[in-house]
């Protein structure tokens, strides 16, 4: 893994260089916010910008050759590297944001050099412009989805709407753990990581997507990344964003897939690096993490030990107290909503113990056409209730819920 913030320095010269490799997107966020100070559209009282260039081979140093600009307002340039003169704590640095090839690819990086005097301090000034550039970005208090982009080869981000969901929409009977995160959030001074562990369709990302809503709700300046196992993107490169949008929610659906577990067939080599990710990432107070799983036993017992997640919290079968107010949140028919008030249709629905996600297909397929009339019945429930848990139990394994 490559250590961020290496120095280099010559006994030859009186000058010292500093480099701090980042992801695209932020290398992107770094010249664009160094040509706004340029041009006067953002202010900054950390450091003085002096003088900015564009540098193309063979060694031309040019004005910055601007395109145009994004969705977010950031600069988009026609030539790949970016040279500024800062002066920062009365001293004189030059920044340059450069791309090389690597062995294992293009890296971008902050390169950041001067005169080696009593008061150098280069990483310093490298955390400040990273973080007002970010800040300055357009991604920074987004809710954003992070993949790995086959077509640039890039890490890119999508920008995803607020969730029209809140607590009020979980159907659990105890929220208790799930305010404590929100009222975390809000404070931002005490980091929390929870593990949510159920079958498929017990209202673990409907609870997710609430939590989403809520946290964002009581701090605006929360940035929410959300990944899942067909991103292409490591735990490792994931929690190395994370650092710098602080304060952050992380979410990870289906965890197992992207680590497994030393017995299992998946990524064993992504476990160990998956574990020291997050060894660093816990230590913040402003980070927050919520992980699902199916099946806890899917993820290795030293990624799920107290101390990597603060808590686990098991998502099981409905409770037939919400099979009503499900029905009423779904569909709005409160004829049929209170059909699933009848004993003999509770009873049934327990016994089966389904899920919300196996009411939510039930309720869709009784709005056919075909049942127009006789959706009301308790005999004709009960039997499109046999039918569909028919039609799907050979997918479901002994002892599982009955998801989707």
């Amino acid at each position: 893994m490559r250590r961020f913030g290496k120095k280099f320095q010559s006994p030859s010269f009186s000058m010292s260089a500093f480099m701090k490799p980042v992801n695209y997107e932020i290398f992107r966020s770094i010249k664009s916010y160094l040509v706004k100070l340029q041009m006067g559209v953002v202010q900054t009282d950390s450091f003085i910008l002096e003088e900015i260039f564009s540098y193309s081979e063979p060694g031309i140093f040019t004005l910055p050759s601007i395109v145009g600009f994004d969705v977010f307002d950031n600069v988009m340039f026609g030539n790949s590297a970016l040279l500024g003169v800062v002066r920062f704590r009365e001293e004189r640095y030059f920044i340059s944001c450069a791309s090389f090839d690597d062995r294992g690819g293009k890296v971008y990086a902050l390169f950041i050099s001067g005169e080696i005097t009593g008061d150098f301090r280069p990483q310093e000034l490298s955390e400040i412009l990273l973080k007002e550039a970010v800040l300055n970005s357009g991604y920074s208090g987004k809710i954003l989805r992070i993949f790995y982009d086959d077509y640039s080869q890039r890490v890119s981000f999508k920008i995803l709407p607020s969730p029209e969901i809140s607590l009020n929409d979980i159907y659990m009977k105890d929220k208790t753990e799930l305010e404590d995160f929100i009222s975390a959030v809000k404070d931002a001074k005490q980091g929390l990581r929870y593990l949510f562990v159920g079958e498929p369709g017990t209202g673990k990302t409907d609870t997710i997507r609430a939590l989403i809503s809520e946290c964002k709700e009581v701090n605006e300046g929360l940035t929410v990344f959300v990944l899942d196992a067909g991103c292409g993107l490591s735990l490792e490169t994931l929690f190395d964003y994370a650092e710098i949008f602080r304060p952050v929610l992380v979410c990870i659906d289906d965890i197992d897939l992207i680590v497994g577990s030393r017995e299992g067939i998946h990524r064993r080599e992504e476990l160990s690096t998956a574990l020291q990710a997050l060894d660093g990432f816990i230590t913040k107070e402003d980070t927050f993490l919520i992980a699902t799983t199916n099946d806890r036993y899917l993820v290795d017992n030293a990624l799920r030990r107290p101390g990597r997640f603060d808590l686990i919290i098991e998502f099981e079968s409905l409770a037939s107290d919400f099979y009503y107010p499900l029905v009423l949140r779904e569909i709005g028919d409160e004829s049929l909503a209170q059909i699933f008030k009848n004993g003999e249709v509770m009873k049934k629905l327990s016994n089966l113990k389904v899920t919300g996600a196996f009411i939510v297909t039930l309720v869709k397929y009784l709005g056919r056409e075909r049942f127009r009339e006789i959706k009301y019945e308790i005999e004709t429930v009960i039997k499109v209730i046999d039918r569909l848990y028919g039609a799907f139990k050979k997918e479901v394994k002994t002892k599982e819920l009955m998801g989707f």
